[in-house]
């Protein structure tokens, strides 16, 4: 691993180390130390409790024999007590399958498991894992607002100021690595109270009946954004994301069709994501909407598919022309035997079906060389880029697009 420079090491955080073992509780410490983390121990599950309960914590390492108790407790205790943003860092002598099954357990309780290592624990890996969890934890920096903050018409304002915009994601083409579309990712910037995570205005907006307005909002932003990104590039694509609430207002495909006439955007030009559990919760309706869609032109995405309870017998009736395979199977999928079959198996549904395969949330060359293998048409996260405001975009796909097409050197 490259030496890390020392001005990085200085504001790393708190690390909590919870084992019951004094020899591994030193080895991790130290390292968590040399590392730049203020390091505290805890030696059981009581000890553990009642550290989380005093003060935040910026990464934990876990081992799953604690005593008398075990880390599953300790997991459910975290989701319990709402802190799903804390990264946390399994460790186990276990075999591998019960490691791996450990691990998806946490990502069921929402909890961010950054890694998952053997025993005898390798150090080289837990300094990559706690150095690497930095990485993108800048886009986690959001204001922390409670419900109460966001009323019906705060969000109206900030739609009514323009508030609330979009960021881009690109798509490569797996084959090639060419950019070939972009997810439009809701972002709000309030003056009064910071950076809102879309996972707190987005709720919210549901809550208090506002889904249609912020879905119009945001569509509008990001075709209107998004032509920026669509000159010059042909079959060029922005995504969207549509909320489960809306797949039964019948007038949403001409709401859309008029957004994209206002800006003289090509209805081709746009693709329509909807997460799978909507999609499959009232087909006969999603199918209305989705067909009208279709017939105007404007492709449909059918999203986070595995996470939800999709009848195979739903899927013929329902006119997607893109699979999105959830982030969850993705992340894991070069090393773990059970998410692998799942992917190679949405694979090969969605070809079935004649769907463009999209894997979201590739952050490894693993997964990648894996993806690629497997046949995987798209891939999108932070292995190629986060997201980023349209210039950053705009420039991102400029010269990703030409480091494709730049033509090879003759010897």
């Amino acid at each position: 691993m490259r030496e890390i420079p020392h001005q990085t090491r200085v504001s790393m955080g708190r690390l909590l180390v919870v084992d019951d073992d004094v020899v591994q509780r030193s080895i991790i410490g130290k390292i968590g130390a040399k590392l730049g983390y203020d390091t505290m121990v805890a030696s059981s599950f009581e000890g553990a409790a009642a550290m989380l309960q005093g003060g935040k914590f910026d990464v934990m390492t876990l081992d799953l024999s604690l005593g008398e108790h075990d880390g599953i407790e300790l997991l459910n205790l975290i989701a319990e007590r709402g802190l799903h943003a804390m990264p946390i860092i399994i460790i186990s002598g276990l075999d591998e399958r019960i490691l791996s099954t450990t691990r998806k357990t946490a990502e069921a309780l929402r909890l961010d498991v950054v890694d998952s290592l053997s025993k005898p624990l390798d150090p080289g890996a837990l300094r990559k894992a706690l150095f690497l969890k930095n990485c993108g934890q800048a886009a986690k920096e959001e204001a922390s607002v409670s419900p109460s903050q966001i009323d019906a018409a705060t969000i109206r304002n900030a739609l009514a100021a323009r508030e609330i915009s979009v960021h881009f994601q690109p798509k490569i083409e797996l084959e090639t690595g060419l950019p070939v579309s972009a997810e439009a990712l809701a972002r709000w910037e309030s003056p009064a109270l910071g950076a809102i995570s879309p996972a707190n205005f987005i709720p919210r907006a549901e809550e208090l009946g506002l889904m249609a307005e912020l879905t119009d909002h945001v569509i509008d932003e990001a075709v209107a954004k998004g032509r920026f990104l669509l000159e010059g590039r042909r079959n060029f694509t922005i995504a969207v994301n549509v909320s489960g609430s809306l797949m039964s207002d019948l007038g949403l495909p001409d709401r859309i069709e008029g957004i994209l006439t206002r800006h003289g955007v090509a209805p081709q030009s746009l693709l329509v994501e909807v997460t799978e559990s909507v999609a499959m919760s009232d087909v006969d309706r999603a199918a209305d909407i989705l067909l009208r869609l279709r017939l105007k032109g404007i492709g449909a995405a059918i999203d986070d598919f595995g996470t939800g309870y999709s009848s195979l017998s739903a899927l013929p009736r329902l006119p997607f022309s893109e699979l999105k395979i959830d982030q969850s199977f993705v992340k894991n999928c070069h090393s773990d035997p059970d998410m692998r079959k799942i992917v190679e198996a949405c694979i090969g549904l969605g070809k079935a079906f004649g769907m463009r395969v999209v894997a979201e949330g590739i952050d490894n060359p693993e997964a990648l060389a894996f993806l690629r293998k497997a046949g995987c048409d798209l891939g999108q996260g932070t292995w190629f880029s986060p997201a980023l405001d349209v210039e950053r975009a705009r420039a991102w796909i400029d010269i990703a697009s030409r480091a494709i097409r730049k033509p090879s050197r003759v010897a």
